[in-house]
């Protein structure tokens, strides 16, 4: 059993920390009340280092409406009215006709630096289903046109509206 004497980086508080399995590497917590950080504590090299902090990543964003919840998931997302064909990724369980089986997409992009971009686009391909305009806010979208969604923009799909909410997990 191995035992070493190292220095906290973050409290320079001194440990006495045992390797047990005889491993490489241990993470352990600094046991002053007062610091809590995490070490990764390197035997082979003497090593001793603040453990990398893990972020979370983030959520692409959700939409709601009438109190439910349809969460996005990274890449496409079609959107629609529902059917028992289950045509699109995220289905409203509506009896609007004026909203298309798959109606309208929102594609999530992760950036290099970790911000989330949603694009929103009318695909509507039904002859039947061009009546009324798909909305985010009061500008009227043309099919194919892309807008990039930002927090709390309300989306008008057929005669129904849900919003789009943005959210990361990083607190």
């Amino acid at each position: 059993m191995e035992s070493k004497k190292v220095v906290c980086p973050n409290c320079r508080g001194t440990l006495e920390i045992t390797n047990p399995k005889q491993e490489p590497f241990l993470m352990i917590k600094c046991p002053n009340p007062a610091c809590g950080a995490k070490l990764r504590i390197r035997f082979d090299t003497g090593e001793t280092v603040l453990a990398p902090k893990k972020t979370a990543p983030k959520v692409p964003g959700y939409l709601t409406w009438q109190g439910q919840i349809f969460e996005l998931k990274e890449g496409k997302n079609t959107l629609g009215r529902s059917s028992s064909k289950h045509e699109s990724l995220i289905e409203f369980p509506t009896d609007d006709k004026s909203m298309s089986r798959v109606h309208c997409l929102i594609e999530v992009v992760i950036i290099q630096d970790g911000r989330v971009k949603a694009i929103f686009s009318d695909i509507r391909t039904s002859e039947k289903i061009d009546k009324l305009p798909t909305k985010v806010g009061n500008l009227a979208l043309a099919i194919e046109d892309r807008i990039v969604l930002t927090d709390g923009d309300l989306l008008q799909i057929g005669h129904q509206t849900i919003r789009f909410n943005q959210k990361s997990i990083e607190e």
